[in-house]
């Protein structure tokens, strides 16, 4: 691996680069970019949210990412723009240090004859690549991942060490899969005969599309009858369980711990906020924000923001309530 040198950027340049406007000095050299409290004065950073507006008395930026209102309290170097959040993830990319690494397959890597590999993609030691298996170009697969028989991975798609990706995965171009992540295991599908589980075979597959990132230890479970499909542009973060014969629309993101049970359809530009859930065959519309530990039990056919569970509250007030809650159906009757 080889790390770049320290980048340095003028802030013009990154003015011009992310769109923004500049008000202060346009040769200004930014180093960094780092948090309101944390900057030193050659680090860039942002400010998205009022709340942090008192942090601009005290940082040491030598610039601030914000939008037109906060400016007004903020007399250095500014990048102005309607999203400052938007403008943040354009200026980390900048200073993103990308590993160089060496195309070509590792001699510690298993590699099947009848599976094709590009010459500019990069397989390293330890690497499992299975019989049929299609592998683009520039696709770089990290040490430890095993790819089951008949996948595909698109262009440009990093997968990170020891992730196992099962039999006929098919993952689209510049997708990247964090670490630990298991794509294409059964799902939970089992019938009874006289008190003994009978497994259903699952004979499905698992087909993500373009510009998908998965986080680490995120499991995908193939379809039993038909397919789990992940649309483009779905992102999902760390430790999400996503179920048999399940679909997420594109443009979908999904906070860790959450789940969604079997067959169920997600629609696009959804957002599931952290520990939340879906039960089985359901479908959700469109647009739908789910908040942090939300259980959906039914449908939702309109777009807008859904929420479910007890607020938090103090654990003396919270007993009470408990204790009425139990006798709520009573309560309702008289």
């Amino acid at each position: 691996f080889f790390v770049s040198p320290l980048k340095s950027f003028k802030l013009s340049q990154i003015a011009e680069l992310i769109g923004a406007e500049l008000e202060g000095d346009p040769d200004y050299e930014i180093l960094g970019l780092s948090s309101l409290l944390s900057s030193g004065s050659k680090d860039i950073s942002f400010i998205s949210r009022d709340s942090f507006i008192p942090q601009l008395e005290t940082t040491e930026a030598g610039a601030v990412i914000c939008n037109n209102q906060v400016a007004e309290n903020f007399n250095g170097n500014k990048l102005i723009g309607e999203d400052p959040y938007l403008l943040y993830a354009k200026c980390s990319a900048l200073f993103k240090d990308k590993a160089s690494i060496e195309t070509g397959i590792s001699k510690l890597a298993s590699v099947s004859s009848s599976s094709v590999v590009s010459s500019k993609a990069t397989i390293s030691s330890f690497v499992t690549i299975c019989d049929d298996v299609i592998i683009e170009d520039e696709v770089i697969l990290m040490p430890g991942v095993f790819i089951g028989k008949g996948s595909r991975i698109g262009k440009g798609t990093v997968v990170y060490s020891n992730v196992s990706i099962y039999d006929q995965v098919e993952i689209g171009s510049n997708s990247i899969v964090h670490a630990g992540v298991v794509i294409g295991s059964d799902g939970l599908g089992f019938a009874k005969e006289n008190n003994k589980w009978k497994k259903i075979e699952h004979l499905g597959k698992v087909i993500l599309g373009e510009e998908v990132e998965l986080g680490s230890n995120t499991t995908i479970d193939r379809g039993s009858v038909g397919n789990t499909i992940i649309g483009n542009n779905v992102k999902i973060d760390n430790q999400v369980h996503i179920a048999h014969n399940v679909q997420v629309g594109s443009g979908t993101a999904i906070a860790a711990n959450s789940a969604i049970a079997g067959s169920t359809i997600v629609g696009k530009n959804c957002t599931m906020a952290g520990c939340s859930a879906i039960v089985d065959n359901v479908k959700i519309a469109d647009e739908v924000h789910i908040t942090a530990k939300s259980l959906v039990t039914k449908s939702i056919k309109e777009s807008g923001i859904y929420s479910s569970g007890t607020p938090f509250m103090k654990n003396s007030v919270w007993k009470k309530n408990a204790v009425t809650f139990k006798k709520l159906h009573e309560l309702v009757k008289k």
